[in-house]
């Protein structure tokens, strides 16, 4: 059995996958130079290289939902969600500090089908909403198949073990990217720690 995380990006895939990990799972994340065989003749080098692995997430995984679906019987799917006003902000964020060089546009355009670099957050925002509602109804008939889980309101393991038939490990679940809460006072209390001499 494999197991597709088919969470859009900045959704928390990394924590999907940190938890796949953890079961045991031979895990593959990201790999964007794959992007360049979607859609060509060539595209079935991406199923050879799935062979190897029990469990993906990140791009291209996250598209190929209906291909696993026909080429692996018997694979879970994992829809991770967050909503979209945090999805921007978050996204965005990453481009700021990303590579914005053709090949990464490239790629960008072609996984999204948007007009990278010069994108609005409209066209992210609905791409991103449409991802939601395309695998929602390919799963409409099949809940079985496909777990809903958000992180941020509180999901974890008991959703992902209870889904996949394993067992609760005896360690937190494995939040990555978590954003501080508090930026701002953060921020604030450094000076203020340092005219008192604390560090």
């Amino acid at each position: 059995m494999k197991v597709l995380g088919i969470g859009w990006a900045k959704t928390g895939t990394t924590s999907l996958g940190n938890a796949l990990k953890l079961l045991g799972y031979n895990h593959k994340s990201q790999d964007l130079p794959l992007v360049s065989y979607l859609r060509t003749s060539e595209e079935e080098r991406i199923y050879e290289l799935a062979k190897q692995y029990d469990s993906f997430e990140d791009w291209p995984w996250l598209l190929l939902y209906r291909q696993f679906d026909e080429r692996f019987p018997g694979t879970k799917f994992i829809l991770t969600l967050r909503d979209s006003e945090s999805w921007i902000i978050s996204y965005r964020k990453q481009l700021a500090r990303s590579n914005q060089g053709q090949q990464a546009s490239e790629w960008r355009s072609k996984l999204y089908d948007l007009p990278f670099p010069n994108v609005t957050d409209r066209q992210l925002i609905d791409r991103y909403e449409r991802h939601i509602t395309d695998v929602r109804a390919y799963f409409a008939d099949r809940p079985d198949d496909l777990l809903m889980v958000n992180w941020a309101k509180g999901d974890g393991w008991a959703e992902l073990c209870g889904f996949l038939g394993k067992p609760v490990p005896n360690v937190p679940f494995p939040h990555a990217n978590v954003a501080p809460r508090f930026p701002t006072l953060r921020r604030l209390a450094r000076p203020l720690k340092r005219a008192i001499g604390m560090r």
